[in-house]
């Protein structure tokens, strides 16, 4: 009597009396707990997010690139500079700026900074030689720190010699010696290109995603005793854009293909560090996407009146065979 009285399928014909039947009944039951079961899935589908991950074409209307860069190299700042170039012509001898030339002692100790543009009559005089030989001597260093902007096409930033070569040339005429301990030993702390990104935004994507916030690993560089030696690194950088749904734009990082190669230079030589970097214009693009409360709302309605409808034909079918 209990199954008869659960039977959702009986005919509501007042001529032929009670229909309700206890097979109605169990059918009514399984009908519920299908139901139950299809909604609680559709519920736990609704309240998850979905990771979509497509390949396009840079469309980004930005030209310029932030690099970020720190770094020490084993010569006096006086006589480095960052320089860079790249395929449309651009070429920035000694870059500034953003880009901040911090002097060193030999234990990486900060020094004292003196500004020797505001020295009159300075640059090329005989005393701003005697403190280049004095600061090569006494092994000052030199940290290159902060940013600077490229644009996205293939070229390059070098630290070398190349902004100051008149006073280098200076040294080599009088002291061979101080000359020959020039070297471009140098340690890399980070290299990065773009903004780095927020990790309380980058938490709702799968940790196999989030190491894009990584720089460039730090890497230290000194060439054998006797020897100097050029470097390159070989960058390529790819695109990876995470869509942010709340701020409706783009947080663009990059993930890098990196190989190097060093070149054994002699004492008389002038070496020289070079990244050269190629931005690919295809980029990885990642999005979270939620179900909306629409679609939530047809597919129950939808789970409830196709359950219901295929439980009905069944039950119609048994009737008519037995």
């Amino acid at each position: 009597m209990g199954l008869r009285q659960l039977d959702f399928f009986r005919k509501l014909n007042t001529d032929i009396g009670d229909t309700s039947s206890s097979l109605g009944g169990f059918l009514t039951m399984i009908a519920f707990a299908l139901v139950t079961i299809f909604t609680m899935n559709e519920c736990r589908l609704f309240f998850s997010t979905e990771l979509n991950y497509q390949t396009v074409i840079d469309n980004d209307t930005e030209q310029f690139i932030k690099v970020y860069l720190d770094a020490i190299v084993g010569a006096p700042c006086m006589v480095l500079s960052l320089d860079q170039q790249d395929e449309v012509g651009v070429h920035v001898m000694d870059v500034s700026g953003n880009l901040k030339k911090i002097a060193l002692d030999k234990e990486r100790h900060v020094l004292p900074t003196i500004d020797n543009n505001e020295r009159p009559n300075y640059r090329g005089s005989d005393q701003e030689l005697v403190d280049a030989i004095e600061a090569i001597n006494q092994g000052e260093q030199c940290q290159f720190k902060g940013f600077f902007s490229v644009n996205k096409v293939p070229g390059n930033f070098h630290i070398s010699y190349h902004a100051h070569h008149h006073l280098i040339q200076r040294i080599h005429q009088r002291d061979l010696s101080t000359y020959r301990k020039l070297k471009l030993d140098h340690t890399i702390y980070e290299l990065r290109f773009g903004d780095n990104s927020s990790s309380f935004k980058m938490k709702k994507y799968p940790k196999s995603l989030q190491k894009f916030q990584s720089s460039w690993n730090s890497i230290a560089k000194t060439a054998p005793e006797g020897e100097k030696q050029d470097y390159e690194y070989y960058i390529n950088a790819l695109p990876v854009r995470f869509y942010d749904d709340k701020e409706r734009n783009y947080q663009t990082l990059y993930k890098y293909s990196i190989n190097e190669a060093q070149m054994t230079r002699s004492f008389t030589e002038i070496d020289s560090i070079y990244f050269k970097y190629q931005i690919s214009p295809v980029n990885m693009v990642y999005s979270i996407q939620k179900k909306s409360v629409y679609h939530f709302i047809v597919q129950l309605l939808a789970i409830v009146g196709g359950v219901f409808a295929v439980i009905g034909i069944v039950n119609s079918i048994i009737q008519k065979a037995f």
